[in-house]
């Protein structure tokens, strides 16, 4: 540790500690104090020639090395335009010395000496896994040597040493991970993504992108889509949560997305509402202009839909656009053969609850069959499609106890209604609240049901 922490600071030469100027700690010693200083004082005279002498012979040495370095530079010119390859002729470099070439050789396979120093000196976003995984084998044979030997300072001589920080393992990145964890100390481009607002542990979960959004620079590659994200209407504290949600978004070219924005101002999408459908959910700037028109289609020939009905369902309920088109086509089917839902039906109960569409076929199969039991009729159920959002379980059990207490008619006509779709929405107490029956008798009855 002592050699490492004097090279850390510059020092080539160290004095041992046997050989500093020192005065005894001896208070019994018989001999004269100033005259064991001058002794010792004599010694290290001749001991700072001595060092000067061996300084000038190390001088000599590395001439020697550095003639030879330069020999071997010329040396790989030539084979480089024997085999047609071209190879730099600047030699600024041959004050440094000579590289290890054969243990070089025996740990960079894939790449070569010159690529192996650019690398070094490099942010490292660029290398390969394979290019890393021999860059840490290399320095893991250079934390064997000492320090202090010349083979040290020939495999180092191309490492960069910032502020002359010797001795030192570099942190490189990692050639595989599941997990930006190992690469945000390391990524400007990381750090920054957090910054705005990414979590970075949804976008991990996607795949694919993690391996491309690490090698991005953010100022050349992301601001500009960040740009072009606030002038299509989205807000600077939303522009994090449209990345997370969707950061395939850095993966397509600006132009992608503006052919998709396009198309729908051609369908008449105003700003506003092309805005607050990017805020909401974004996914359908990632896909081809014909797989969205081809969407819109369906669902306006499915209902029957007018333009301006297409519009304010769409820019509310972006999320349909991107859904599965066969599990849409699966729940029309599920309503409309199988439970005898009519054309007019279904459309009052797409306009009403979009949402409803882009559920499970098997979910909604057992909550319409609970309704079913529940002696609920299918034209209460059109008039309250909501109801198909909640869950069954919780549906069942404050219909029973609605039953309890005489309420359970779903008639707007009749006293004491009780809305069909409050059933499946809100908390236990907003609900015993809007019904006007304390909180604890519906706890009580759950107790005991």
């Amino acid at each position: 540790m002592f050699s490492k922490l004097a090279c850390r600071f510059g020092r080539r030469f160290v004095t041992p500690c046997s050989q500093r100027l020192s005065i005894s700690e001896d208070v019994h010693s018989k001999t004269d104090p100033w005259e064991t200083l001058a002794k010792s004082y004599k010694k290290s005279s001749l001991q700072h020639k001595h060092s000067e002498k061996i300084n000038e012979s190390n001088k000599k040495i590395n001439l020697l090395e550095e003639n030879r370095l330069c020999e071997l530079h010329v040396a790989m010119i030539g084979d480089a335009h024997i085999k047609g390859k071209t190879l730099s002729t600047d030699v600024k470099g041959v004050s440094q010395p000579p590289l290890n070439t054969e243990l070089i050789a025996k740990h960079f396979c894939t790449v070569s000496v010159s690529q192996v120093c650019d690398i070094m000196n490099s942010d490292l976003q660029s290398c390969t896994p394979e290019m890393l995984s021999e860059i840490e084998a290399y320095l893991d044979e250079v934390e064997k040597l000492d320090p202090h030997s010349t083979e040290w300072d020939m495999m180092t001589s191309f490492l960069p040493h910032p502020d002359e920080d010797r001795g030192i393992r570099y942190n490189f990145l990692k050639p595989k991970s599941t997990s930006f964890e190992d690469y945000i100390e390391h990524s400007e481009t990381l750090q920054k993504l957090v910054m705005i607002g990414v979590d970075l542990s949804a976008v991990q979960e996607f795949p694919f992108i993690g391996n491309y959004i690490i090698r991005l620079d953010f100022e050349r590659d992301i601001i500009p889509k960040l740009l072009y994200l606030k002038d299509l209407g989205v807000y600077d504290h939303n522009l994090g949560m449209v990345l997370t949600t969707n950061p395939f978004i850095l993966e397509d070219p600006i132009n992608k997305l503006q052919s998709v924005v396009g198309y729908l101002k051609s369908k008449k999408f105003t700003d506003e509402m092309i805005g607050k459908m990017v805020t909401r959910h974004s996914m359908f700037l990632i896909m081809e202009v014909g797989q969205v028109d081809s969407k819109l289609g369906m669902f306006q020939k499915m209902f029957g839909l007018k333009g301006d009905q297409m519009r304010e369902v769409f820019s509310i309920h972006p999320i349909l656009i991107s859904h599965n088109r066969k599990k849409i086509q699966d729940v029309h089917f599920l309503f409309h053969k199988i439970w005898g839902f009519d054309h007019n039906q279904l459309q009052a109960m797409f306009l009403k609850c979009p949402l409803a569409f882009a559920e499970e076929p098997q979910t909604l199969q057992t909550r319409l069959e609970n309704l079913y039991d529940m002696e609920v009729s299918m034209e209460t159920i059109a008039e309250n499609p909501g109801v198909l959002l909640g869950d069954h379980h919780q549906v069942r059990r404050r219909h029973a106890f609605l039953k309890e207490i005489g309420r359970a008619h779903y008639n707007p006509e009749k006293a004491g209604y009780v809305s069909l779709e409050s059933l499946a929405k809100r908390t236990a107490e907003k609900w015993c609240w809007k019904i006007g029956v304390p909180k604890e008798h519906y706890v009580t009855f759950l107790k005991t049901e």
